[in-house]
């Protein structure tokens, strides 16, 4: 075990708003510079690779349009200027992207961070670079990676990170992946109770829903048993924790345990989509001890997932059951053993107009009543009650020929007061010139994680420039 202390100190008081300028791009946006297509644009801003990662789930943000036929975009005038972006492309920048190497420039304002702390009127900027590159023996390499600074204060956070970098090749009805990866399951939007083998940043200041991800050393094989059913298998060498943040004089104990594994039968493609999975390996989140030590104990998890579009409408069921550490119940500071079930409902509204309304479950056996020492491991853990159920609901509509995408997320529970809104949008200028912009609300009482979330509510916007 290596004990990994992290903690930040409160500020007395949140600094006022104060107009924060975002004009570090301000030479990009003049000096005319051409790259890659809008579809290439797109694909850099840390989404996963789709053709390549089998196992990896929808992007939410474009979900409900691979679910059901498209309808044509409303009518209105393009506010964007046309773009030669092959006529343009500088000839260093053309080389790059010939080599599989693309990447964007990014600044932004948030009015707060998400270390639940004081800081507020934070300027940003980071580079992110994608290389994707297959050869002609069927080799594939992958590899993203960010760095930036997140408050450009004297004593602001400075980030970098590799989020993935593997080699993937193909041999008969074989795939195989060996390195750095992302390995996301589930088919539920968002909420999904069978993604448990690599861990999510919180703390991480992303505009965009899953920049937060990133990978664990991993190997991974396939087996395609026919067009639309696999096998596949995975073991995990590394532990990687969920990154939270973490109150002054908390730490937290990582493990270095390699036996980490995990098994899923797949089917993709027929009228049904569904998949059984398991994993028995260390949980991504923590339990809080007494002392304020997060530990991360091993669980089992079986899962399942199905999924279905019949016309306009999807269909999807999502559930998993966690065995813990604590079977009988009997441990404070330890997870009781749990189910989680969501189901959703989406819908395609034509005119580029999108819902999907979802219901979430956790039951918790051997539930007891938590003391009062006990009581922030259990709200942490959403083990405060034997039941927590709640809804989540997401309408989204793209205008001006899907050049603007707005978004109206939010997630509630039903039995205490808790919940949160998130408004959001993004604008493509052109080609290479994106903006983003939104707010997080967390609001409800303190025995919820969403009142405890309160001093993290946040207005961000981001400019990016794409190459």
């Amino acid at each position: 075990m290596r004990v990994v202390r992290r903690s930040h100190q409160l500020s007395a008081k949140r600094p006022r708003l104060s107009g924060v300028s975002i004009c570090l791009f301000a030479v990009l946006l003049g000096s005319g510079i051409g790259c890659a297509s809008a579809q290439d644009a797109a694909a850099t801003a840390a989404q996963p690779r789709a053709e390549s990662r089998s196992d990896a789930k929808e992007s939410p943000d474009t979900a409900s349009q691979n679910t059901v036929p498209a309808t044509a975009p409303d009518l209105a005038p393009d506010l964007a200027p046309p773009d030669n972006a092959a006529d343009q492309r500088p000839a260093l920048l053309g080389k790059l992207n010939a080599l599989g190497l693309t990447g964007s420039l990014r600044s932004g304002y948030w009015s707060s961070n998400r270390l639940y702390d004081d800081r507020g009127n934070i300027g940003t900027a980071s580079t992110w670079l994608k290389l994707d590159k297959r050869f002609e023996n069927g080799l594939g390499v992958f590899a993203e990676a960010y760095g930036g600074r997140e408050d450009f204060r004297s004593d602001g956070n400075g980030v970098t990170r590799v989020r993935e970098a593997y080699l993937d090749a193909r041999a008969g009805a074989l795939d195989f992946r060996l390195g750095q990866q992302i390995i996301a399951w589930g088919r539920a939007d968002r909420l999904n109770p069978t993604d448990n083998l690599t861990p999510r940043d919180s703390r991480l200041l992303a505009a965009d829903v899953d920049e937060d991800r990133f990978g664990s050393l991993a190997a991974k094989a396939s087996w395609n048993l026919d067009a639309h059913t696999s096998l596949t298998g995975v073991w995990l060498p590394e532990f990687r924790p969920n990154r939270i943040f973490l109150r002054s004089g908390f730490s937290e104990v990582i493990p270095n345990g390699s036996r980490n594994w995990a098994l899923k039968l797949d089917q993709s493609g027929k009228a049904v989509d569904w998949s059984v999975s398991y994993y028995d390996g260390y949980d991504l989140s923590g339990d809080l001890s007494a002392s304020y030590v997060f530990r991360h104990y091993r669980t089992r998890v079986i899962g399942f997932d199905t999924a279905t579009t019949r016309g306009a409408w999807r269909f999807a069921l999502e559930s998993a059951y966690t065995r813990t550490e604590d079977p009988d119940g009997t441990l404070a500071y330890v997870k009781n053993p749990f189910v989680y079930t969501v189901l959703g409902i989406e819908r395609d509204f034509g005119n580029n107009t999108s819902g999907i309304v979802q219901l979430f479950n956790r039951r918790v056996m051997h539930h007891q009543t938590p003391s009062a020492a006990e009581q922030l491991h259990a709200i942490l853990t959403s083990q405060l009650d034997r039941d927590q159920n709640g809804v989540s609901v997401r309408v989204a509509k793209k205008w001006w020929n899907e050049t603007l995408e707005t978004e109206l997320s939010g997630s509630a529970l039903l039995e205490r007061r808790g919940y949160l809104i998130r408004p959001r949008l993004s604008y493509a200028w052109s080609d290479q010139i994106k903006l983003l912009a939104g707010y997080e609300y967390f609001d409800g009482s303190s025995n919820t994680l969403y009142g405890l979330l309160k001093r993290n509510r946040l207005l961000f916007t981001e400019l990016r420039y794409f190459f």
